[in-house]
C-alpha cells in the first residue's frame, strides 16, 4: 500500500449497490472502499437508514442539531460487505425517508442531519478515522461540519456529477444555521472546506474549470488549484463478468462467445424483437435525462430506424418514456424497456453488439466500460471520462458535434463496420481484455487520505458560486 500502513476510512454515501442504487455512484461506493479493503485498509461505510433497509444490529447512537432541526440517529452494523463494514444511520425523526429517486433534490434537511452525524461520528470516535471520503452533495456538508468541530480527520469530497448540488433556498439556509458557511449549496460547502476534492476523470475535472460545464461554481474550483484531482473511477471485474453473471441466461468470456449469441436471442425474444443473428443489435441503458443524450437518439431515430440495425433502450425518466414507448410501437426494430432493474441491464450489455452512449457530458462513463466487458463495443461522445477510455484508446467509436445528425453518421458508420466480421470481432475482443481496474485509483485517494493538505477554514473564490437563492 502507497499509504506505508493500514488507514481506517469512514466512506459517506447515499447509495451503494445492491442495496441502494440510482446510478454509478452505487457502483462506484461499493467498488472503492472495496478495492481499498483489499489493500489492507479497515473501511467503514455510512449510508442513510431509507425506509425498507434491512435491519441491522443496532451498535451506537448520535444526536444533532442544525439550527431548528434536531434528529438522534442510531447506529446499525448491516456485517461485513466484501471486507467492508457497512453502517446505516436511522432516525425516527424522519420515517419517511425513502431510498432517493434518480437525482431530485429531496430530503435536503434529512440529508444534512445525516452529514453531521456522520461529522459526529468521526470527530468523537476512540479510533477516529485517518480520512472521511464524501461522495456528491447528500453528504457536502461533512467537510465543513467537521472544520467547525475541529476535527483532526481528512476529509476528500468526491463529485460525481457537478450538475446536482444540493441547493437550499435563502429562508431554508438560514432555518438550518447554513449561511455561516458562505453557502446554502452543499455540493459548494464540500467543494470549499474539504482538505482534497476529486471528480471521476482528468478530463472532466477539466471541463467543469470553465462555464460550459462548471455549472456556476468554476470558480470555486478553480481556486482549489492542485488540491483538485481527476480520478478515473474503475470497474469491479468481479462484479460485472460475464463468465459468472448471475443474470444472464448464458455464460462466456472472451475465449468462448456463444453465451454471447445466446444472450442476443434472448434480449430479441425478450424485446419482441426479431431473432437474427445477422443483424447488428444497439443498446442504450441509463437514465432518460438530457444529460444521456436521450434527446439526440429521439431526434434522429427516424433515420436510425432505418439504418438496418435494431435498437434496444434500457431506463426510466418521465420526460422521455412517453416518446420511447411511441417509437417502439411505431418501429419493428426499436424496442423499449421502462426498466431500471440490474437484470435487464445486464441482458443488454451482454446481447448487444454496440452500447450507445451520446451524453451532453459525462463525468467517467462506467457504462461504456461494462459494456466493453460483456462483448458490446461503445459508440461514445467525445466528452469526459470516455474521451479519455473509449476515444483516446480506440476501443469504440466516438464523435464530438452534439447534433443528432452528427449521432447518426457515426452509426451509420458502425453498421458499415459491422459488415466486415471480422475486423469487427478484433474490436470486440479488444474491448474485452481492455482493463479500467481500481487499482490505480485505489493508490491516489490512499495518498491523498494522508497526504491532502488541510487547509482550514475554506478557501474564498471570486465566482459568487454557490450562493443560496
Amino acid at each position: 500500500m502507497s499509504a506505508g500502513r493500514p488507514l481506517r476510512v469512514f466512506f459517506a454515501t447515499s447509495e451503494v449497490a445492491p442495496l441502494v442504487k440510482v446510478g454509478g455512484l452505487g457502483d462506484v461506493a461499493r467498488a472503492l472502499p472495496r478495492a481499498l479493503a483489499g489493500r489492507g485498509h479497515d473501511v467503514r461505510l455510512f449510508l442513510p437508514g431509507y425506509a425498507g433497509l434491512p435491519d441491522g444490529r443496532r451498535v451506537g447512537t448520535v444526536a444533532v442539531a442544525a439550527g431548528s432541526a434536531r434528529a438522534e440517529f442510531t447506529v446499525d452494523d448491516l456485517g461485513d460487505h466484501d471486507g467492508v463494514r457497512y453502517l446505516t444511520l436511522r432516525t425516527p425523526q424522519h420515517p419517511d425517508w425513502q431510498r432517493p429517486e434518480g437525482y431530485v433534490e429531496k430530503h435536503l434537511s434529512s440529508f444534512v442531519l445525516f452529514s453531521r452525524a456522520v461529522a459526529e461520528l468521526a470527530a468523537r470516535s476512540a479510533s477516529p478515522p485517518d480520512a472521511v471520503h464524501c461522495n456528491d452533495w447528500h453528504v457536502g456538508h461533512v467537510p465543513a461540519y467537521l472544520r467547525a468541530l475541529d476535527a483532526s480527520p481528512r476529509t476528500v469530497m468526491t463529485i460525481h456529477n457537478l450538475a446536482y448540488q444540493g441547493l437550499f433556498p435563502h429562508d431554508k439556509a438560514d432555518e438550518l444555521d447554513l449561511t455561516r458557511y458562505g453557502t446554502g449549496n452543499l455540493l459548494a460547502q464540500g467543494i470549499r472546506y474539504a482538505d482534497a476534492v476529486t471528480t471521476v476523470s482528468a478530463r472532466y475535472r477539466d471541463e467543469t474549470l470553465a462555464p460550459a460545464h462548471g455549472v456556476g461554481l468554476q470558480g470555486l474550483l478553480r481556486a482549489r488549484g492542485e488540491d483538485y484531482h481527476g480520478i478515473r473511477n474503475g470497474v469491479d471485474y468481479d462484479d460485472f463478468d460475464p463468465a459468472t453473471d448471475p443474470h444472464l441466461p448464458a455464460r462466456f468470456d472472451v475465449h468462448d462467445l456463444a453465451g454471447k449469441a445466446v444472450a442476443k436471442r434472448a434480449l430479441q425474444q425478450r424485446s419482441g424483437l426479431a431473432t437474427d443473428a445477422e443483424v447488428p443489435l444497439f443498446a442504450f441503458v441509463g437514465r432518460l435525462v438530457d444529460q444521456k443524450g436521450v434527446d439526440l437518439l429521439l431526434e434522429g431515430i427516424d433515420e436510425i430506424a432505418a439504418l438496418g440495425l435494431q435498437l434496444v433502450v434500457v431506463g426510466v425518466g418521465a420526460e422521455y418514456e412517453r416518446s420511447f414507448r411511441r417509437a417502439a410501437r411505431y418501429y419493428p426494430h426499436v424496442a423499449y424497456h421502462p426498466d431500471s432493474g440490474e437484470a435487464i441491464a445486464r441482458l443488454a450489455y451482454a446481447g448487444s453488439d454496440a452500447f450507445l452512449a451520446p451524453s451532453r457530458f459525462e463525468p467517467c462513463g462506467l457504462a461504456p466500460l461494462i459494456a466493453l466487458r460483456y462483448g458490446s463495443v461503445p459508440v461514445v461522445r467525445r466528452v469526459g471520462g470516455m474521451a479519455e477510455t473509449v476515444a483516446a484508446t480506440g476501443l469504440g467509436f466516438s464523435f464530438d458535434g452534439y447534433r443528432a445528425p452528427d449521432l447518426v453518421d457515426l452509426i451509420a458508420q458502425v453498421v458499415a463496420r459491422w459488415a466486415d466480421r471480422q475486423a469487427w470481432a478484433r474490436l470486440r475482443e479488444r474491448g474485452m481484455r481492455a482493463r479500467f481496474s481500481w487499482d490505480e485509483a485505489a493508490e491516489r485517494y490512499e495518498q491523498l487520505y494522508v497526504r491532502a493538505p488541510a487547509h482550514g477554514t475554506g478557501r474564498e473564490d471570486d465566482s459568487g458560486a454557490g450562493q443560496p437563492t
